[in-house]
């Protein structure tokens, strides 16, 4: 059973109260109004802080130490979602107008009539309930899309919430694609225990995810300690190339910040290996209706995925495919151009699974990027 409505009759007048309690006897009975009562603003103040859930006001105007039109001022100052309607002997337009404009509900006037008075009581919590019901529906809306951006970027995040369908139709667009893990991970992992692998990769996702973000990246999954990323979804555009090597150096030094945080406290610092490539990749959902995925699929990303496992033998944080270097030169000023001219380029390689070769750029090394992970 709906708890009652709680009602606060705020009136100096003594016969008031017991008007309204005669008039509304049945539905106090009934539990389905609920009456508490006040005979100025200050107690109507007192009273509001003490029942929070009161839900409504029937309010005078004329009454003594705060009259009704100085409450509803000190209501809306305190952002107080309690509705007021006003029962008063001044029915004059000024003074109505003042308090409609001060965040009255409405009105009635005095002499009162009691029928006209619970239509607009009904009335005004009838507006209440749905005024809660949307409250409590964006309270649930926006804890889903909190509970999204754990999981996905906001790009992705922006389009599930404002659409009831899938992400989209698989479907052919011209990507950048970058791929990082930590060096010998593995190793480092076997002497730690569980809750301290975790804790790592948490803070080391925290602060890679941060910099994909802030490059317009999303984030296609986590790999154990890998990080599959993409420039281009869900809508590609020119900047996507200069965008994924912009990121890369921000993940870089990043990490070199991390790391003398980590020196500081003892803690044995990190290398990570990046491998970014440029170029067609199929992408859209997959999987069933139960556990739908939406992924980017193609001989781009396996290519950067080659290129990342390129960094071990290369001993270089990052490796980028031909591909991604030519379209930061025809398209990109700035930070991007800036990387693209610090790279050296090391030819063509032919990479493990892969039939034709692709000619890779790398960062020089620094000589800390790839010490050896010491647990």
């Amino acid at each position: 059973m709906a708890s009652a409505a709680k009602i606060l009759a705020v009136d100096d007048e003594p016969d008031f109260e017991q008007l309204i309690r005669q008039r509304f006897r049945r539905q106090i009975r009934d539990e389905e109004f609920a009456f508490r009562f006040a005979r100025h603003g200050e107690e109507a103040l007192s009273a509001l802080a003490a029942e929070p859930d009161i839900n409504l006001m029937l309010l005078d105007i004329n009454m003594p130490v705060m009259d009704g039109l100085t409450l509803l001022t000190e209501l809306r100052e305190r952002h107080s979602p309690v509705r007021a309607i006003i029962v008063s002997a001044y029915g004059d337009m000024t003074n109505l107008r003042t308090a409609m404009n001060r965040g009255a509900f409405d009105f009635v006037t005095k002499p009162v009539d009691l029928n006209d008075l619970e239509i607009t009581v009904r009335k005004a919590l009838a507006e209440i309930a749905t005024l809660r019901e949307i409250d409590r529906r964006r309270e649930v809306a926006e804890r889903a899309r909190s509970n999204l951006s754990r999981y996905f970027s906001p790009n992705i995040v922006e389009l599930l919430a404002e659409q009831d369908e899938p992400l989209g139709t698989v479907r052919r667009e011209t990507v950048a694609v970058l791929f990082a893990d930590i060096v010998g991970f593995t190793r480092m992992a076997e002497t730690m225990a569980p809750e301290a692998v975790v804790a790592l990769l948490r803070e080391y996702h925290l602060r890679m995810t941060a910099q994909i973000f802030a490059c317009g990246g999303t984030v296609d999954k986590y790999i154990g300690d890998g990080i599959f990323a993409v420039f281009g979804v869900p809508t590609a555009s020119a900047n996507d190339a200069a965008n994924a090597l912009t990121c890369a150096g921000m993940m870089l030094d990043a990490l070199e910040r991390w790391n003398v945080k980590r020196a500081r406290k003892g803690r044995p610092t990190l290398a990570i290996g990046i491998g970014l490539n440029y170029g067609p990749a199929v992408l859209g959902d997959v999987g069933s209706q139960h556990s739908m995925s939406f992924t980017v699929i193609g001989d781009t990303v396996n290519t950067a995925a080659r290129l990342q496992a390129l960094t071990r033998t290369l001993e270089t944080p990052l490796v980028v495919g031909g591909p991604l270097v030519e379209a930061v030169r025809m398209g990109s000023s700035g930070v991007a151009a800036a990387l693209v001219d610090q790279l050296q380029d090391q030819g063509e390689q032919t990479l493990r699974g892969r039939v034709g070769a692709i000619r890779i750029w790398t960062r020089p090394m620094r000589r800390q990027q790839f010490t050896p992970i010491v647990a």
